[in-house]
């Protein structure tokens, strides 16, 4: 299966101290995502077996913070990637501490059913709000101001990884647990959407 590397993520430029940014080139999420969707119910079944797994998996990106963001600064001039180039304490990059914050990685099928049903009692259903897949990047990317680079302009590095207070990591947990939960009723909504 191809990885489709590009199609995770839209990165979003953020300058953090006046450095130039750079525009992400297609295809990229907010070109696969949309596409994907519109195609779902026209294409072939093999075609749409292939899709479907794609959608879930975008919907779910499109709802972590650092898939729509990339920061730059004089010390990283070609961006950050989604944070995969700031590096935190416990061997992690900022990105994969916001993937993890939302769920341990490699659960069990019951492990996830046990988790889905804790998440949806947590955060229940309620407005969902555009079903849209360029508002859900505009969400994350208002998430990664507010909320993710809320440390200045460091950066860390493998040799000196940024610490991180407590507080900052139980909050990515809110959040990321809640952007999960989200992203769970938006994919069912536009689902019954598109096959109803």
């Amino acid at each position: 299966m191809m990885r489709h590397r590009t199609w995770h993520y839209y990165d979003i430029p953020i300058s953090g101290d006046g450095t130039p940014v750079l525009e992400q080139q297609p295809p990229h999420l907010l070109t696969e995502l949309p596409r994907l969707l519109s195609e779902l119910t026209e294409v072939s079944p093999i075609q749409a077996a292939y899709d479907l797994p794609w959608i879930e998996h975008l919907v779910g990106d499109s709802h972590q913070p650092l898939h729509a963001t990339s920061r730059y600064l004089k010390s990283q001039p070609k961006g950050d990637a989604g944070g995969n180039f700031v590096f935190v304490q416990g061997g992690k990059t900022l990105h994969s501490l916001w993937d993890d914050a939302a769920a341990p990685r490699d659960l069990s099928y019951e492990d996830v059913v046990r988790y889905a049903r804790a998440i949806t009692a947590e955060y229940p259903a309620h407005d969902l709000g555009s079903l849209d897949p360029k508002e859900w990047m505009m969400e994350s990317f208002e998430l990664d101001k507010s909320t993710v680079y809320t440390f200045g302009l460091e950066t860390g590095s493998k040799e000196y990884p940024l610490v991180m207070p407590p507080s900052y990591e139980e909050k990515a947990k809110s959040v990321g647990r809640q952007r999960v939960a989200l992203a769970g009723y938006r994919l069912a909504a536009v689902l019954n959407h598109l096959f109803h």
